[in-house]
């Protein structure tokens, strides 16, 4: 009688593009970085580099068969940078690189007792309805039942196992995934049979845990059934704190205003190449409708959309905004020009956040804030930041890929978001006196918290509603800022929310006015955006209402914020708003009097 241990896995598999290409060495680099300003024949560059004659005809070569170099006639053969080679070397980019591109199906399996992933053909994996047949001819079959968690099956963590078992060597690299062939199995095990006490179908590579586990399975008596064990494995855990990059900011690139939210996403609708996707916490047709032109002639040009959204707030929104998406599907689909170019996603990412992330022909660049695109009238006052740094950008689609990337490799956004951070983090960034991160989750809480006790001068915090979290989501913080010597504090709102009346509004204007803060409503212009500034140079734009709503530790996605440390910035941008809200000098004033 044999018998055969079960370990459970997961079991995923799917189609994948694999590019095949060798990057640019740092010889072929110079030799072209030479010919540029003269032509030089390989003699001379022989005699320059002290390099073997069979290095630089063959660098050459492969420099000519991308069209980087070309044959200039004279006395005798001599070698130069095209136009097109010029460009690519004087640019400050890495050389283009012209990979080959190949598909593949490929299929793996993760072990839930340490969490190891192993190629499928590399194993024995069994359905429950093969274990029992093997029972029925007299096997004896050990479960390994596991508790205590299990591997992580997010995206993120699943496109890492892809890439390290898809691609082989130094020369390839996931280029593209199938999420149409994409399939994940739980039901499955692996098989190891213990034959003489000797383990066969354990994978040689296997770690450590997961071996003292089988032959601990292995060395129990017959008819002892099933094994218990605790899951042994590294838990993944998604990091939220931001990074803040260093690279140049333009202070046109924080947009405060209602009507400006409107042009900046025409224009950028209007600078996309290829590619645009669109997040937008609510859906209305009718605005969709508005942009219907730009949006019909970016589709013309080749751009593709993507449109999200995230209204989950209760059924009668979500419906809502479900009923606006089908209209706008249906708009889109009806159009010969935007169908088949303008995808709208059927189900809420359950997100409040409100981005834009596009390429252009400078670039990828986004824009963050609190203005929903697609539903907005633009009457408020919104604010939003654009991006531009490749390293920023990076960091935003990984938080993209987190967002909708709940359906594993099957998420085609997910994974083009992944693969796309992984390239802009590859790219040089140019630096400046700016820092800017990316603010997700908790880390928005945290972040006022610090701001509180470090603010110099100013502590501000602008919020679209007062609700019942305002104590702990910014009075409080504005109490501890009020505290430090030549603070000003100030909280702005447009309106009361919840439970929230306009007596308890009321009740608590005195209450911070006694704690030395300033808590002011909107008069003649609505506030939308959501805003906290502190000291002369820190800022964060998001879609956070701090003074109505807290971060979900659960889904630190739900909301997606900047940081922005520059020069100015919060006094800057503390000067706008006064402009726009006077109401907030005169509170500022009479307190001052009091």
């Amino acid at each position: 009688m044999s018998v055969l241990i079960a370990v459970p896995v997961f079991r995923i598999s799917c189609r994948v593009g694999i590019d095949k290409g060798r990057g640019w060495s740092a010889i072929e680099e110079i030799l072209l970085w030479s010919m540029t300003r003269q032509s030089k024949t390989i003699a001379a560059l022989v005699s320059e580099t002290a390099l073997p004659r069979q290095i630089i005809i063959a660098a050459i070569h492969r420099l000519m068969r991308f069209r980087l170099v070309e044959v200039a006639l004279g006395e005798g053969a001599s070698f130069r940078a095209s136009d097109y080679g010029f460009k690519a070397i004087s640019s400050g980019k890495p050389l283009p690189v012209f990979p080959k591109r190949v598909t593949k199906h490929v299929g793996f399996v993760i072990e839930c007792v340490s969490g190891e992933f192993y190629p499928r053909r590399d194993v024995t994996v069994m359905p429950p309805y093969k274990l029992n047949i093997e029972r029925a001819n007299g096997a004896e079959i050990r479960m390994i039942n596991v508790d205590g968690g299990g591997p992580s099956m997010s995206h993120e963590a699943n496109l890492r196992r892809l890439s390290d078992i898809a691609a082989r060597g130094w020369n390839e690299e996931v280029a593209a995934i199938d999420g149409r062939t994409a399939d994940v199995r739980d039901d499955e095990f692996m098989i190891v049979r213990v034959i003489d006490g000797v383990l066969r179908g354990l994978p040689e590579n296997a770690g450590a845990n997961l071996r003292h586990v089988v032959e601990d399975a292995a060395a129990l008596p017959l008819g002892t059934g099933d094994m218990r064990v605790q899951y042994s494995g590294p838990v993944d855990t998604a990091e939220i704190d931001p990074i803040l990059r260093p690279c140049a900011f333009d202070r046109g690139d924080l947009v405060i205003g209602g009507l400006e939210q409107r042009d900046l996403f025409i224009n950028l609708i209007q600078q996309a190449q290829r590619r645009m996707i669109i997040h937008s916490t609510f859906l209305d047709a009718r605005r969709f409708e508005v942009f219907m032109d730009p949006i019909r002639a970016a589709c013309q040009s080749g751009v593709t959309f993507d449109l999200l959204w995230g209204a989950e707030k209760d059924e009668a929104t979500e419906e809502r905004s479900s009923k606006a998406a089908a209209a706008i599907a249906r708009m889109v689909r009806e159009d010969p020009i935007t169908r088949g170019s303008f995808r709208v996603h059927m189900l809420s990412t359950g997100s409040h956040a409100k981005f834009v992330f596009l390429d252009t022909q400078d670039g990828w660049m986004a824009a963050v804030g609190s203005c929903n695109w697609l539903y907005s009238p633009f009457q408020s006052v919104e604010l939003s930041v654009v991006l531009r740094d490749p390293a920023v950008l990076g960091d935003l689609a990984t938080a993209v890929q987190r967002l909708v990337g709940r359906r594993g490799l099957a998420d085609g956004i997910a994974s083009e978001m992944a693969l796309t951070a992984r390239d802009l983090r590859r790219m040089t960034s140019p630096g400046g006196p700016a820092r800017i991160g990316v603010v997700v989750g908790e880390a928005h809480d945290q972040m006022t918290r610090e701001a509180s006790g470090a603010a110099t001068k100013l502590f501000f915090i602008g919020s679209h509603k007062l609700g019942s979290t305002a104590r702990p989501g910014a009075l409080t913080q504005g109490r501890v800022a009020a505290a430090r010597p030549g603070v000003t504090a100030t909280i702005l709102y447009a309106q009361p929310s919840g439970p929230l009346k306009n007596r308890h509004a009321r009740a608590l204007r005195v209450e911070a006015a006694a704690n030395g803060v300033n808590l002011v409503r909107t008069r003649n212009r609505p506030l939308h955006g959501k805003i906290v500034a502190w000291g002369d140079d820190d800022v964060i734009v998001t879609s956070l209402n701090w003074a109505s709503a807290a971060a979900d530790p659960d889904f630190p996605w739900a909301d997606i914020g900047i940081h922005i440390n520059a020069p100015g910035i919060a006094a800057e941008t503390m000067t706008c708003l006064r402009r726009i809200f006077p109401e907030l000098l005169e509170e500022t004033a009479a307190a001052a009097e009091a």
